[in-house]
């Protein structure tokens, strides 16, 4: 959701000369309106507009430091520069560099005006988003991120809290006002003078002030804060999951108790009470809930808080809620990330038996089925395809890499050079589409070329450990890989990306792929 915004009502006349804080915002504001008029034809231009508004909100803070309004449009615009996909992407700078800018810019606003929800919103949307890129770091402590996704839980509690009270306050004087209105109706006062209507004439001249409107509290400004609470938790999730701390075991039992409160008691009340106004909306909250689930569930399976059976139980209750189109693109991507990560639990719990080994094969082909689904709806966005794509491939090597031991799947062994060939194919068609969308995909794009290549080295090393088994005499199923590729032999497949990527850059993703499972460490121990 776009950081809420303060609108203007009436602009100042003759403003040339910005003297008060009405004339800092209205300046700030048009250039605002510039960036939006520029955002999708000339995307570095809406950003030069944006740093324009922002410069105005800063010079405008230093001669009057106690302007609320100030305070928050600089902090809402410095949030939008860093989420918006098309402001983001023509930046020059770390989004996180500007995320942690709104985030002090936030506090400043904060302390102005302490209980202003839109303020809190936003600022707990800061430190989610500083705290999912962190995540994404690999140099960078997980610590850090959870504790910026429980500050942002705490916040959103609180604003949430704000805005709930508000909302109740602005619905009972509505319901007063319909009562007062249908009692004087229904008894009107006799003998009551006839209004005089004439008013006196307005000094056309008399200069316009500028005011700033703030959207009402409604019931779906209270389901926004909800999902963005549901989708706060997510996140948690997922990255203690992956640290897995010594303390992730009372995060999940904060975790629990958070969510218990949020998904059976706050949401079922203000949907049962907002009914016809929230129905519309209810798929939006649908999903969050069930890509949290899916990260809960996760979570609790690595922490042996459940076994392997509720898990599944749990997940395909929660993709299967009356309300979630289970046949849209979003609903099958999300289920298919799911089951992609009850595989790497299951990979990572070092329970090698042959039942796992046949479970997690049912449930890549399960995920495989929804993303070839989700290929086939018409129309469907270049980007999303790609998407599609690339998790087909990583799926063809999931299920290669189940041909060899300590379990080999029989159906993995018979069919290896297929699921290579599958996932060459599949990167290749995603590093195709990611090359059609333009420079902002580019990264993407190497990184399918790049695991493209590593498909290219696993059928050569396969191939010639088939040979070999041949010419012994010997099956060679279920056997390890014992052949590890050349230094030559890697180099002349990763050529073309060596051009544009440093070695490191590549060195780091094939220790990522084979930290996820993707590949097998022997077959690149030259390089590695």
């Amino acid at each position: 959701m776009a950081p809420p915004r303060l609108k203007l009502s009436k602009k100042k006349q003759n403003s040339a000369k910005l003297v008060d804080t009405e004339d800092y915002l209205q300046s700030g504001d048009s250039h605002e309106e510039a960036m939006r008029k520029h955002r999708v034809g000339d995307p570095a231009k809406a950003l030069r507009f944006a740093d324009r508004a922002l410069d105005v909100y800063s010079q405008g803070l230093a001669k009057f430091p106690r302007s609320f309004d100030l305070a928050y449009n600089k902090a809402r615009l410095e949030l939008e520069k860093a989420t918006d996909p098309v402001l983001s992407e023509a930046l020059d700078i770390p989004i996180i560099n500007v995320l942690r800018q709104a985030l002090s810019s936030h506090h400043y606003a904060r302390d102005l005006e302490p209980t202003h929800p839109d303020t809190l919103f936003n600022m707990a949307q800061v430190l989610t988003g500083m705290a999912e890129i962190m995540a994404e770091d690999d140099k960078s402590d997980d610590s850090e991120a959870i504790q910026d996704l429980e500050k942002a839980l705490e916040i959103q509690s609180h604003c949430f809290q704000l805005q709930q009270a508000t909302f109740e306050k602005s619905r009972s004087e509505l319901e007063q006002a319909m009562r007062e209105t249908a009692q004087q109706e229904t008894s009107p006062i006799e003998g009551q003078a006839t209004t005089d209507t004439t008013t006196e004439p307005q000094n056309v001249n008399q200069e316009e002030q500028w005011v700033s409107i703030e959207e009402p509290i409604t019931a779906v400004t209270l389901l926004e804060t909800i999902i963005a609470q549901i989708e706060a938790l997510s996140a948690l999730c997922s990255i203690l999951s992956s640290a897995q701390t010594t303390s992730s075991m009372s995060a999940l039992s904060w975790i629990d108790g958070y969510s218990t409160i949020l998904l059976t008691q706050t949401l079922p009340i203000l949907l049962s009470k907002n009914q016809e106004t929230l129905e519309p909306r209810l798929p939006d909250v649908l999903l969050p809930r069930a890509v949290f689930m899916s990260n809960y569930l996760e979570l609790s399976l690595r922490l042996s808080a459940i076994d392997v059976e509720k898990y599944k139980q749990e997940l395909d209750a929660a993709f299967t809620q009356p309300g979630l189109d289970g046949t849209s693109e979003n609903v099958l991507l999300a289920i298919a990330n799911a089951l992609l990560s009850l595989n790497s639990a299951l990979a990572d719990s070092n329970s090698e038996t042959e039942s796992h080994a046949a479970f997690r094969w049912k449930i890549l082909i399960d995920a495989q089925s929804r993303l070839s689904s989700v290929a086939s709806i018409p129309n469907i966005d270049k980007h999303t395809l790609a998407t599609a794509h690339l998790l087909r491939g990583d799926i063809s090597l999931f299920l290669q890499i189940l041909a060899y031991p300590p379990v080999a799947h029989p159906q993995a062994q018979t069919t290896t050079p297929q699921l290579l060939k599958h996932a060459e194919v599949y990167y290749r068609n995603a590093s195709k589409l990611l090359g059609s969308l333009g420079p902002s995909t580019e990264e993407e794009r190497i990184t399918c070329e790049l695991k493209g290549a590593l498909v290219n080295v696993l059928q050569q090393v396969t191939t010639n450990q088939a040979t070999a088994g041949s010419r012994s005499g010997q099956n060679s199923s279920g056997m390890m890989i014992n052949m590890t590729a050349s230094p030559h032999q890697i180099e002349s497949v990763l050529e073309p990306i060596l051009r544009v990527r440093r070695e490191d850059w590549v060195k780091d993703h094939i220790e990522d792929m084979i930290s996820e499972g993707l590949i097998l460490p022997q077959v690149f121990s030259a390089i590695i």
